[in-house]
C-alpha cells in the first residue's frame, strides 16, 4: 500500500511513519521543514516533500494520513480529497495498526513521555518484548519506536485530545489529574470551552472516565498514582484501581510501589539520583534493591517508580522488579529534552555545562528548579526561558510567577506562538516585569528579544566560575540550546 503522511516530522506521526514502513507499505510525506526526525526517516528510505502543496498528492496513493496540525483547507488535504483518496487522522491509523495488539496506555500530564519510555525499554531489557510508542525522542535507538511485533504496545496515549480513548487498552496508568492541554487542539477547538481550567478540568474528568471505564470493562488493569485528586476522583465514582504508586510510604489495600533513601548528586557535571524501590503487597513490605539512574530529580524516580508498577501488573512477579538491579540502568538515557545535557566540559578552567529541558508548565518548571539548586548549588545557576503558546502562558500566569527561585540570573525569551495570535497583554516583557517583583532570590531577571542578543549576554557570564546554563521550554529554544552547545568547542578558543 501506498501511503502519504503529511506532517510526517511531527513526533507522534513519524512514530506510525516508522511502524508504517516496517510493515513493509511503501511511505512518503512532507513536513515545512527539516529536523533531525526528518533526516532520520530519509536515512530509512522514505521520501520526503518539505513544500506541502497539492502536486505532492498522485492518484496512486492508498491513503493519506494527517497530523493534527495539517487543517483542511491544507494543499495536500484538499487534493487528496478531490482525487477521492481515503484519509485518516494518524490517531485513527494508529488505531488500525494497534486493532490486534494488547496496549499498555500510559497518560498524565506529567511524566508520562519519560514513564513510557522507560517501561518499554525496561520490559524488553528484562527479556519481556513490548513494542514502544512514545512521544519522545530516545538517541540510543535514534527512535521514538521499538518494534518487534510483540502482542503487547507500550503506547504514549495523549489525554490532552481524547485521543487515548481511541485504543482498547488492557492497562491503563493515569500519572495525575492536573490539566496541561494543547488548547490549540482539533478537539478542545471544537468543545464550548473556555480557557477556563475548571471547564478544561471537568473535560478532562470526563475523558478519564470514559477511558477507565473501557479498562475495567474487559477486566483490565487501572495503575494510578497517590496523587490526592486523581485518588479523590476514583474514590468519587467507585472505579476499579489495581495498583497504587508513590514518592512515600502509605498505607493502601491495594498493591503500592514507592521508593525511599532518596538523594541526588552531581559526579564532574553529570547528575544522578539513588533510592531504594519497594512495595507494600498485602501488609508485607518489599525491598526490591538499590537503583540508581542518570538523571535529576524525585519526578523521574516517581516516572521509574510508574514503570515498576507497570512490570508487576504485567508479569505479576516481583522478581522482575528485584531482576533490575542487575541491569546498567545509566545506560537507558531519558528521551531528549528531559535534562539533556548537550555540553560539559572544562572552558577556560570552569566546568560549563548547558542543559536543553522540555518543562513548560509551573509543576514541572518548579520540579526542575528546585532540583537544579539542589545538585547544582556550588554552580552559577543560568536559566533561559520561553513561555509556550499565549494560551497556556495566559492560563498559567499567576503560578508562572512563583516557579523560578535562587538563581543568579533568569533569562525571559520571547512567547513561541506555535501558530497562535497574541493575546493582549500576554507577553514575556509583563512576565519579565511580574517575576521581577517577587520575593525570589534570583540575582538578576532580564528580558531579552532575540536568540543573538541572548548568547551575547551568556558568552560574557560564563568567564569566570563553574556555570550551568539549562534551556527551559517546548517551543523553538531546544533550537537556541542545541546552536550554542555546537558551537562551544570554538567558543572556548575565544573566550578570554
Amino acid at each position: 500500500m501506498k501511503i502519504y503522511f503529511s506532517g510526517i516530522g511531527g513526533i507522534g506521526m513519524s512514530a506510525i511513519v516508522q511502524i508504517s514502513f516496517l510493515l513493509g507499505n511503501q511511505v512518503l510525506g512532507s513536513d515545512i521543514k527539516p529536523s533531525y526526525i526528518t533526516d532520520k526517516l530519509q536515512e530509512m528510505g522514505i521520501k520526503i516533500f518539505f513544500h506541502q502543496q497539492e502536486e505532492n498528492i498522485t492518484q496512486d496513493i492508498n491513503l493519506f494520513v494527517y497530523s493534527s496540525a495539517i487543517n483542511k483547507d491544507n494543499p495536500e488535504y484538499k487534493q487528496a480529497e478531490k482525487l477521492n483518496i481515503s484519509t485518516l487522522h494518524r490517531s485513527q491509523y494508529l488505531k488500525e495498526i494497534l486493532k490486534n495488539k494488547k496496549v499498555i496506555s500510559i497518560t498524565g500530564s506529567s511524566g508520562k513521555t519519560t514513564t513510557t519510555t522507560l517501561t518499554g525499554m525496561i520490559l524488553n531489557n528484562l527479556s519481556i518484548p513490548v513494542n514502544l510508542i512514545t512521544g519522545g525522542w530516545i538517541k540510543e535507538l535514534n527512535s521514538n519506536i521499538i518494534w518487534n511485533d510483540s502482542e503487547w504496545v507500550v503506547l504514549e496515549a495523549d489525554e490532552s485530545d481524547g485521543s487515548l480513548l481511541n485504543y482498547h487498552s488492557n492497562i491503563g496508568l493515569i500519572t495525575d489529574l492536573a490539566v496541561d492541554v494543547n488548547l490549540s487542539s482539533q478537539t478542545f477547538r471544537q468543545l464550548d470551552t473556555s480557557i477556563n481550567p475548571s471547564n478544561l478540568k471537568q473535560k478532562l474528568k470526563e475523558i478519564y472516565k470514559e477511558f477507565i471505564e473501557k479498562i475495567n470493562k474487559i477486566q483490565g488493569k487501572i495503575i494510578i498514582s497517590n496523587d490526592q485528586e486523581l485518588l479523590n476522583f476514583i474514590n468519587q465514582n467507585n472505579f476499579k484501581v489495581d495498583i497504587i504508586f508513590g514518592s512515600s510510604f502509605e498505607k493502601f489495600d491495594l498493591p503500592y510501589f514507592f521508593f525511599d533513601d532518596f538523594n541526588q548528586f552531581e559526579v564532574k557535571g553529570f547528575p544522578y539520583v539513588e533510592f531504594r524501590l519497594k512495595a507494600l503487597i498485602k501488609n508485607s513490605l518489599y525491598d526490591l534493591g538499590n537503583l540508581k539512574l542518570s538523571t535529576i530529580g524525585k519526578y523521574n524516580v516517581l516516572n521509574f517508580t510508574a514503570c515498576a508498577s507497570v512490570v508487576f501488573a504485567l508479569t505479576q512477579n516481583l522478581n522482575y522488579l528485584k531482576n533490575l538491579t542487575n541491569i546498567d540502568l545509566n545506560s537507558i538515557q531519558l528521551p531528549k529534552r528531559r535534562f539533556e545535557i548537550l555540553f560539559n566540559d572544562i572552558v577556560n578552567n570552569n566546568r560549563l555545562i548547558v542543559v536543553d529541558d522540555y518543562a513548560h508548565n509551573p509543576k514541572k518548571i518548579k520540579s526542575l528548579i528546585n532540583d537544579l539548586n539542589i545538585v547544582y548549588h556550588n554552580y552559577q545557576r543560568i536559566v533561559v526561558f520561553q513561555p509556550h503558546r499565549y494560551t497556556r502562558t495566559m492560563m498559567f500566569w499567576d503560578k508562572l510567577k512563583e516557579v523560578f527561585n535562587n538563581l543568579d540570573y533568569l533569562i525571559i525569551l520571547p512567547i513561541y506562538e506555535a501558530g497562535e495570535k497574541p493575546i493582549e497583554n500576554i507577553n514575556s516583557q509583563n512576565l519579565t516585569n511580574l517575576i521581577k517583583q517577587q520575593k525570589n532570590n534570583i540575582k538578576e531577571v532580564k528580558y531579552i528579544e532575540s536568540f543573538e542578543k541572548n548568547i551575547n549576554f551568556l558568552e560574557e557570564k560564563i568567564k569566570y566560575k563553574d556555570t550551568i546554563i539549562v534551556f527551559v521550554g517546548a517551543g523553538n529554544i531546544t533550537n537556541l540550546a542545541n546552536q550554542w552547545a555546537n558551537n562551544l568547542f570554538q567558543l572556548s578558543k575565544t573566550i578570554v
